[in-house]
């Protein structure tokens, strides 16, 4: 009985082929299985390359659209693949659409599951709301931002004031603002809108600023206003989060008031009108809830010190502060 092997057999016919003087018991000899007496490597030879012969007789009825398959005994290079025509291209006439089942429903839209930083959430934060009472009388101070939008835009409406309960007379700087926040980058916003101020000779004015946070964690507020009767003024406020644990902190603030003008009905000068230096300690009960007690230094500069002291009353004010701070 005579064995062929595949791989052996391109050999034997290119021999018949290029050797028509070779015999046939030579042929025979070649073809015949190893002798009980051959050794070890000698009868692993025939073993070793029918698995591969079987394979490249396997692969070889194998016909994949865009690739291009070259047998390594023929060409002598190895095999190489075009994988060009798999890259891209058109979906198939009969692909499936993958919004198909989703009943024009997207995912930024779809109720209840919208990313993150697509949510509106609205916030009150009442930051102050204190009584006051320093050598200018008693009285009652506010600080409240509501906010309303997503992260990256926001409606805010935020109001500060003084009241001297002795004369009811409102601080100057007392006013309520609409504006419209849009961030810039993780840490700065840019503000836009009106203010409206309280009291006795009530200006509104166009306002534009940024806020954000700076280096080393200070909350920044830079705001520039121009008024309806043709003033330019200036706001800026700064602070800082101290942590001596995570619910007791201290929160130290500067905030300046600018004015190109003077306003009589304001009592207000022109430059720099004063400049207030605070301290508040907090208590957080809870993340939304915390009792505070500060102290808060003001002086007052220039034609704005000058209208105090007709008021009879002097160019620095400090007072004791007890008051709450909470959000929801």
């Amino acid at each position: 009985m005579i064995r062929i092997f595949p791989s052996r057999g391109i050999a034997l016919g290119a021999a018949l082929f290029l050797a028509p003087a070779i015999t046939a018991p030579a042929l025979a000899q070649e073809a015949s299985p190893p002798s009980p007496a051959a050794t070890p490597a000698q009868t692993a030879t025939p073993a070793q390359h029918t698995p591969s012969a079987q394979g490249s007789q396997d692969h070889a009825g194998m016909d994949m659209p865009g690739m291009d398959m070259t047998d390594t005994k023929a060409s002598g290079n190895g095999a190489t693949m075009d994988m060009g025509s798999m890259q891209g291209g058109q979906a198939p006439p009969d692909a499936r659409n993958s919004d198909d089942y989703a009943d024009g429903y997207r995912n930024s839209t779809l109720p209840g599951y919208e990313m993150a930083d697509k949510l509106s959430i609205p916030k009150i934060l009442v930051d102050e709301l204190e009584f006051t009472s320093g050598n200018e009388g008693q009285g009652v101070g506010w600080t409240v931002l509501v906010t309303k939008g997503q992260d990256n835009d926001k409606l805010w409406l935020r109001s500060q004031g003084l009241k001297n309960s002795r004369d009811q007379r409102l601080d100057p700087e007392s006013s309520v603002e609409a504006l419209w926040w849009h961030s810039k980058n993780p840490f700065w916003g840019t503000l836009l809108g009106v203010r409206q101020d309280l009291g006795k000779g009530a200006t509104t004015w166009l306002a534009a600023g940024v806020e954000g946070l700076a280096p080393y964690w200070f909350d920044v507020q830079l705001t520039g206003y121009v008024g309806t009767d043709g003033r330019l003024a200036a706001r800026a406020k700064a602070s800082y989060e101290v942590l001596f644990t995570n619910r007791l902190i201290l929160t130290p603030q500067v905030e300046t008031n600018i004015y190109s003008k003077r306003s009589s009905d304001r009592q207000l000068g022109s430059g720099f009108s004063n400049v207030e230096l605070s301290g508040r300690l907090r208590y957080e009960v809870s993340r939304k809830f915390a009792p505070y007690i500060g102290f808060v230094w003001e002086r007052a500069f220039d034609g704005t010190a000058d209208f105090r002291r007709l008021r009879g009353e002097g160019p620095s004010e400090h007072r004791l502060v007890i008051g709450l701070r909470a959000w929801w």
